[in-house]
Protein backbone atom coordinates (compact mmCIF):
# COMPACT_ATOMS: atom_id res chain seq x y z
CA UNK A 1 0.00 0.00 0.00
CA UNK A 2 2.89 2.37 0.73
CA UNK A 3 4.13 2.02 -2.85
CA UNK A 4 0.66 2.82 -4.17
CA UNK A 5 0.48 5.89 -1.93
CA UNK A 6 3.89 7.04 -3.15
CA UNK A 7 2.76 6.63 -6.76
CA UNK A 8 -0.42 8.65 -6.15
CA UNK A 9 1.46 11.43 -4.37
CA UNK A 10 4.06 11.61 -7.12
CA UNK A 11 1.52 11.85 -9.94
CA UNK A 12 -0.55 14.41 -8.03
CA UNK A 13 2.45 16.56 -7.05
CA UNK A 14 2.08 19.10 -9.83
CA UNK A 15 -1.72 19.60 -9.89
CA UNK A 16 -2.90 18.33 -6.51
CA UNK A 17 -5.22 15.84 -8.20
CA UNK A 18 -4.82 12.51 -9.96
CA UNK A 19 -5.99 11.97 -13.52
CA UNK A 20 -8.01 9.02 -14.78
CA UNK A 21 -5.03 7.91 -16.87
CA UNK A 22 -2.70 7.92 -13.84
CA UNK A 23 -5.30 6.15 -11.69
CA UNK A 24 -5.65 3.50 -14.38
CA UNK A 25 -1.89 3.06 -14.54
CA UNK A 26 -1.78 2.64 -10.77
CA UNK A 27 -4.59 0.08 -10.86
CA UNK A 28 -2.67 -2.00 -13.39
CA UNK A 29 0.72 -1.65 -11.71
CA UNK A 30 -0.48 -2.45 -8.20
CA UNK A 31 -3.24 -4.95 -9.08
CA UNK A 32 -6.02 -2.82 -7.66
CA UNK A 33 -9.37 -1.78 -9.00
CA UNK A 34 -9.83 1.76 -10.24
CA UNK A 35 -12.24 2.35 -7.36
CA UNK A 36 -9.61 1.24 -4.84
CA UNK A 37 -7.07 3.64 -6.33
CA UNK A 38 -9.53 6.54 -6.15
CA UNK A 39 -10.44 5.58 -2.60
CA UNK A 40 -6.79 5.62 -1.52
CA UNK A 41 -6.25 8.95 -3.26
CA UNK A 42 -9.17 10.48 -1.37
CA UNK A 43 -7.84 9.09 1.92
CA UNK A 44 -4.61 10.94 1.10
CA UNK A 45 -6.65 14.13 0.51
CA UNK A 46 -5.93 13.93 -3.21
CA UNK A 47 -8.97 14.48 -5.41
CA UNK A 48 -9.42 12.40 -8.57
CA UNK A 49 -9.49 14.91 -11.41
CA UNK A 50 -12.90 13.70 -12.64
CA UNK A 51 -14.49 14.92 -9.37
CA UNK A 52 -12.60 18.19 -9.02
CA UNK A 53 -15.51 20.33 -10.26
CA UNK A 54 -17.93 18.74 -7.78
CA UNK A 55 -16.50 21.26 -5.32
CA UNK A 56 -16.54 18.76 -2.46
CA UNK A 57 -13.88 18.03 0.14
CA UNK A 58 -12.02 14.75 -0.26
CA UNK A 59 -13.77 13.17 2.73
CA UNK A 60 -17.15 14.15 1.29
CA UNK A 61 -16.25 12.67 -2.09
CA UNK A 62 -15.10 9.53 -0.28
CA UNK A 63 -18.53 9.21 1.32
CA UNK A 64 -20.11 9.30 -2.13
CA UNK A 65 -17.65 6.70 -3.43
CA UNK A 66 -18.44 4.37 -0.52
CA UNK A 67 -22.23 4.77 -0.81
CA UNK A 68 -24.61 2.10 -2.09
CA UNK A 69 -27.70 3.25 -3.98
CA UNK A 70 -30.46 1.20 -5.61
CA UNK A 71 -32.36 2.70 -8.53
CA UNK A 72 -35.66 0.87 -8.89
CA UNK A 73 -36.99 1.43 -12.40
CA UNK A 74 -34.50 2.53 -15.07
CA UNK A 75 -36.63 4.22 -17.68
CA UNK A 76 -37.14 7.99 -17.77
CA UNK A 77 -36.49 9.04 -14.18
CA UNK A 78 -34.33 6.11 -13.13
CA UNK A 79 -32.07 6.20 -16.16
CA UNK A 80 -31.40 9.92 -15.79
CA UNK A 81 -30.83 9.58 -12.04
CA UNK A 82 -28.38 6.71 -12.57
CA UNK A 83 -26.35 8.75 -15.07
CA UNK A 84 -26.18 11.73 -12.69
CA UNK A 85 -25.19 9.57 -9.72
CA UNK A 86 -22.41 8.01 -11.79
CA UNK A 87 -21.07 11.45 -12.66
CA UNK A 88 -21.24 12.50 -9.00
CA UNK A 89 -19.16 9.46 -8.07
CA UNK A 90 -21.61 7.25 -6.19
CA UNK A 91 -19.52 4.11 -5.84
CA UNK A 92 -22.08 1.32 -6.05
CA UNK A 93 -25.26 1.41 -8.08
CA UNK A 94 -27.82 -1.38 -8.25
CA UNK A 95 -30.22 -0.96 -11.18
CA UNK A 96 -33.45 -2.97 -11.16
CA UNK A 97 -35.98 -3.07 -14.01
CA UNK A 98 -37.60 -5.96 -15.92
CA UNK A 99 -38.25 -4.00 -19.11
CA UNK A 100 -36.57 -3.55 -22.47
CA UNK A 101 -36.40 -0.36 -24.48
CA UNK A 102 -39.24 0.32 -26.89
CA UNK A 103 -39.61 3.00 -29.52
CA UNK A 104 -41.97 5.14 -27.43
CA UNK A 105 -39.17 5.49 -24.84
CA UNK A 106 -37.00 7.50 -27.22
CA UNK A 107 -38.61 10.85 -26.40
CA UNK A 108 -37.43 10.99 -22.77
CA UNK A 109 -35.32 8.06 -21.51
CA UNK A 110 -31.62 8.68 -20.95
CA UNK A 111 -30.29 5.41 -22.37
CA UNK A 112 -32.94 4.83 -25.05
CA UNK A 113 -31.39 5.02 -28.51
CA UNK A 114 -32.20 3.46 -31.84
CA UNK A 115 -29.44 0.94 -31.19
CA UNK A 116 -30.74 0.01 -27.72
CA UNK A 117 -34.30 -0.84 -28.80
CA UNK A 118 -35.19 -4.33 -27.61
CA UNK A 119 -32.33 -4.46 -25.11
CA UNK A 120 -32.82 -4.66 -21.31
CA UNK A 121 -32.84 -1.21 -19.77
CA UNK A 122 -30.57 -2.05 -16.83
CA UNK A 123 -27.94 -3.81 -18.93
CA UNK A 124 -27.91 -0.96 -21.43
CA UNK A 125 -27.56 1.54 -18.58
CA UNK A 126 -24.70 -0.45 -17.03
CA UNK A 127 -22.77 -0.44 -20.31
CA UNK A 128 -23.28 3.29 -20.78
CA UNK A 129 -22.38 4.11 -17.18
CA UNK A 130 -19.13 2.21 -17.48
CA UNK A 131 -18.13 4.67 -20.20
CA UNK A 132 -19.19 7.59 -17.97
CA UNK A 133 -17.38 6.38 -14.85
CA UNK A 134 -15.36 3.16 -15.06
CA UNK A 135 -14.32 3.39 -11.40
CA UNK A 136 -17.74 2.62 -9.93
CA UNK A 137 -19.55 -0.71 -9.60
CA UNK A 138 -22.86 -1.10 -11.42
CA UNK A 139 -25.13 -4.12 -10.97
CA UNK A 140 -27.87 -4.69 -13.56
CA UNK A 141 -30.90 -6.75 -12.50
CA UNK A 142 -33.42 -7.62 -15.22
CA UNK A 143 -36.55 -8.53 -13.26
CA UNK A 144 -39.17 -6.89 -11.03
CA UNK A 145 -37.78 -5.54 -7.76
CA UNK A 146 -37.82 -7.57 -4.54
CA UNK A 147 -37.16 -6.79 -0.90
CA UNK A 148 -33.71 -8.39 -1.14
CA UNK A 149 -32.67 -5.75 -3.69
CA UNK A 150 -32.53 -3.05 -1.02
CA UNK A 151 -31.19 -5.01 1.95
CA UNK A 152 -27.51 -4.13 1.40
CA UNK A 153 -28.29 -0.60 0.20
CA UNK A 154 -28.05 2.82 1.87
CA UNK A 155 -30.59 4.78 -0.21
CA UNK A 156 -33.32 3.76 -2.66
CA UNK A 157 -34.42 5.87 -5.64
CA UNK A 158 -37.96 5.53 -6.96
CA UNK A 159 -37.92 5.40 -10.76
CA UNK A 160 -41.23 3.57 -11.06
CA UNK A 161 -44.30 4.67 -13.02
CA UNK A 162 -47.02 2.86 -11.08
CA UNK A 163 -48.61 3.94 -7.79
CA UNK A 164 -49.21 0.42 -6.51
CA UNK A 165 -45.62 -0.63 -7.13
CA UNK A 166 -44.42 2.54 -5.42
CA UNK A 167 -46.41 1.64 -2.30
CA UNK A 168 -44.92 -1.85 -2.37
CA UNK A 169 -41.42 -0.42 -2.63
CA UNK A 170 -42.15 2.08 0.17
CA UNK A 171 -43.30 -0.78 2.40
CA UNK A 172 -39.99 -2.58 1.86
CA UNK A 173 -38.07 0.63 2.56
CA UNK A 174 -40.05 1.27 5.76
CA UNK A 175 -39.43 -2.28 6.95
CA UNK A 176 -35.67 -1.99 6.36
CA UNK A 177 -35.42 1.69 7.41
CA UNK A 178 -34.12 2.85 4.04
CA UNK A 179 -34.90 6.38 2.81
CA UNK A 180 -36.78 6.38 -0.50
CA UNK A 181 -36.14 9.30 -2.85
CA UNK A 182 -39.46 9.64 -4.66
CA UNK A 183 -40.12 11.22 -8.02
CA UNK A 184 -43.05 11.12 -10.44
CA UNK A 185 -43.85 12.88 -13.70
CA UNK A 186 -46.84 13.49 -15.96
CA UNK A 187 -46.83 15.71 -19.04
CA UNK A 188 -45.44 19.08 -17.82
CA UNK A 189 -45.91 18.30 -14.13
CA UNK A 190 -43.65 16.58 -11.60
CA UNK A 191 -43.26 15.89 -7.91
CA UNK A 192 -40.44 14.81 -5.61
CA UNK A 193 -39.83 14.08 -1.94
CA UNK A 194 -38.04 11.81 0.51
CA UNK A 195 -40.29 9.07 1.89
CA UNK A 196 -39.52 7.64 5.32
CA UNK A 197 -41.40 5.55 7.87
CA UNK A 198 -41.92 8.77 9.84
CA UNK A 199 -43.55 10.92 7.15
CA UNK A 200 -45.40 8.15 5.22
CA UNK A 201 -45.08 10.26 2.05
CA UNK A 202 -46.11 7.61 -0.47
CA UNK A 203 -49.19 6.61 1.52
CA UNK A 204 -50.36 10.24 1.49
CA UNK A 205 -49.66 10.67 -2.23
CA UNK A 206 -51.39 7.42 -3.27
CA UNK A 207 -54.15 6.91 -0.65
CA UNK A 208 -56.55 5.01 -2.91
CA UNK A 209 -54.11 2.63 -4.55
CA UNK A 210 -53.52 -0.94 -3.36
CA UNK A 211 -50.07 -2.49 -3.43
CA UNK A 212 -49.09 -4.11 -6.72
CA UNK A 213 -49.76 -2.73 -10.18
CA UNK A 214 -52.63 -0.29 -10.55
CA UNK A 215 -52.82 -1.27 -14.27
CA UNK A 216 -53.50 2.26 -15.54
CA UNK A 217 -52.42 3.22 -19.07
CA UNK A 218 -48.97 4.86 -19.25
CA UNK A 219 -48.90 8.63 -18.77
CA UNK A 220 -47.60 11.06 -21.36
CA UNK A 221 -44.55 13.05 -20.31
CA UNK A 222 -42.14 15.45 -21.98
CA UNK A 223 -38.37 15.12 -21.60
CA UNK A 224 -37.76 18.40 -19.70
CA UNK A 225 -40.06 17.29 -16.88
CA UNK A 226 -38.21 13.98 -16.58
CA UNK A 227 -34.81 15.65 -16.57
CA UNK A 228 -35.83 18.20 -13.93
CA UNK A 229 -37.31 15.70 -11.48
CA UNK A 230 -34.42 13.26 -12.02
CA UNK A 231 -31.96 16.05 -11.24
CA UNK A 232 -33.81 16.81 -8.01
CA UNK A 233 -33.79 13.12 -7.06
CA UNK A 234 -30.05 12.87 -7.74
CA UNK A 235 -29.40 16.01 -5.67
CA UNK A 236 -31.50 14.72 -2.77
CA UNK A 237 -29.66 11.38 -2.89
CA UNK A 238 -26.32 13.17 -2.75
CA UNK A 239 -27.49 15.33 0.17
CA UNK A 240 -28.69 12.30 2.11
CA UNK A 241 -25.29 10.64 1.73
CA UNK A 242 -23.48 13.80 2.83
CA UNK A 243 -25.83 14.43 5.76
CA UNK A 244 -27.15 17.72 4.36
CA UNK A 245 -30.62 18.59 5.62
CA UNK A 246 -33.32 19.10 3.01
CA UNK A 247 -36.87 20.53 3.10
CA UNK A 248 -37.92 17.49 1.05
CA UNK A 249 -37.43 15.32 4.14
CA UNK A 250 -40.44 17.12 5.62
CA UNK A 251 -42.44 18.12 2.54
CA UNK A 252 -42.94 17.19 -1.07
CA UNK A 253 -42.38 19.44 -4.02
CA UNK A 254 -44.75 20.04 -6.93
CA UNK A 255 -43.66 21.67 -10.17
CA UNK A 256 -45.62 22.92 -13.13
CA UNK A 257 -43.32 23.68 -16.05
CA UNK A 258 -46.08 25.21 -18.15
CA UNK A 259 -46.57 28.05 -15.67
CA UNK A 260 -43.13 27.82 -13.99
CA UNK A 261 -44.74 27.22 -10.61
CA UNK A 262 -42.93 25.37 -7.81
CA UNK A 263 -44.46 24.73 -4.40
CA UNK A 264 -43.78 22.70 -1.26
CA UNK A 265 -46.57 20.77 0.47
CA UNK A 266 -45.99 19.60 4.10
CA UNK A 267 -45.62 15.81 4.28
Amino acid sequence: MNRLHDFIRQRAAASGSISLADAGEAATAFHRSLMEVEEQALLLDIMPLRYLRNGLRCREQLRLLQARVAVIGCGGLGGSVAALLARLGIGRLRLVDPDRFEEHNLNRQQFATVDSLGRPKTETARTAIRSINPAIEVEAIVRPFAEADIEAIDIVVDGLDDGGKRLELAAYCNKLARPLVHGAVREWHGQAGIATARNRLLASLYPNVGQGSDSKPPMNVVAPTVTLIAAIQAAETCKLILGIDSPLARSWMLCNLLDNVFEHIPA
